[in-house]
């Protein structure tokens, strides 16, 4: 059963599920009616404008979406408010084109030219931003709307780190055996500092990447990586699935196993579907359908698996666990 809960100061609410689909059907449904009803032009009976409304509002909708989506690399590690500012200009300029189509064939208010481009451009820009940032506000300021699940007892693997022993010898120890370790020593020390070096070299170059790593964790509100189950891709949203619950965030899919890999390198490799990662520590078994598969996963809940990653899937499976 869902736990329902108020506000909180750490910038979390708590109002059950919400399906991203649903969220944006209900918001573009409800500015196209807006814009429909405010709309002063008189050219078309009203049910035609409220249907044409609708079909713009879908559309640059979907454009704003699929922008986001596909945003990579310097683009993708920006901020989340800087990230949506940069999509909705690309998306305005991506629909100004078809968007025009509308006034000219449809409407028949202007010519088809660069000045109508221009000036439609110009037009769109501002209601465009803030309502694509309004719409995603909840995210911009880290709020989460989140589901709480009590779940069964829910056994996790702790990997613990290898434990080295290191037997020291009687102090009675001869002249011979100091002097021969001594020798060691000296011929070791470069080596090891060369090491350290390396080793300093190694953590510089990382750094970014972990700092970005470690950013990832705290947006999702993960404290550690075997608390995560799964994750999903909703739109531009990434569903985030833990032990203790769920909830979404503004993320990218591709962004997060990245993250993952430089934090936990053997876990990176657990994208069975395009729109899905798992935590092979959380698999309890495998379902076959037809070509496909689904992973039963230890919330109870399934992963689909695409036909591409059967092999891969059955060879979790096959694995030992710790």
């Amino acid at each position: 059963m869902y736990e329902w809960a108020v506000f909180c100061m750490n910038g979390q609410f708590q109002i059950g599920s919400i399906s991203p689909w649903r969220y944006f059907l209900c918001i573009t449904f409800f500015l196209a009616c807006i814009l429909s009803v405010t709309d002063d032009d008189k050219v078309l009976p009203f049910w035609l404008n409220f249907i044409v409304w609708q079909g713009q509002v879908f559309l640059a909708l979907g454009f704003f979406i699929a922008t986001h989506t596909l945003m990579r690399g310097v683009l993708s590690k920006q901020n989340n408010l800087v990230k949506l500012v940069i999509s909705a200009f690309i998306a305005v300029t991506l629909y100004v084109p078809i968007s025009l189509l509308f006034d000219v064939y449809i409407e028949q208010e202007t010519n088809y030219s660069v000045a109508a481009l221009i000036d439609e451009w110009q037009n769109m820009v501002p209601p465009a931003l803030i309502s694509w940032i309004a719409i995603n506000l909840p995210w911009v300021f880290g709020f989460k709307i989140e589901s709480s699940t009590k779940q069964p007892e829910v056994i996790q693997q702790q990997n613990t780190p290898n434990t080295t022993i290191v037997m020291q010898q009687p102090e009675t120890i001869g002249s011979h055996q100091e002097k021969h370790r001594a020798n060691t020593d000296e011929m070791t020390q470069p080596l090891a500092t060369d090491l350290i070096n390396d080793d300093a070299i190694n953590l510089s170059t990382d750094e970014g990447t972990q700092s970005r790593a470690q950013q990832f964790l705290q947006l999702a509100n993960i404290s550690a990586i075997s608390e995560l189950i799964y994750l999903k891709a909703e739109l531009h949203y990434l569903k985030v699935v833990m032990v203790s619950g769920n909830h979404l965030i503004l993320y990218n899919l591709k962004d997060a196993i990245d993250d993952i890999r430089s934090l936990s390198p053997e876990l990176a490799g657990g994208q069975t579907h395009r729109s899905y990662w798992v935590n092979t520590t959380h698999i309890q078994s495998l379902e076959k359908k037809n070509r496909e598969g689904a992973l039963k996963m230890s919330n109870q809940e399934f992963v689909p698996v695409s036909r591409a990653q059967m092999r891969k899937a059955r060879s979790w499976l096959e694995k030992p666990k710790n």
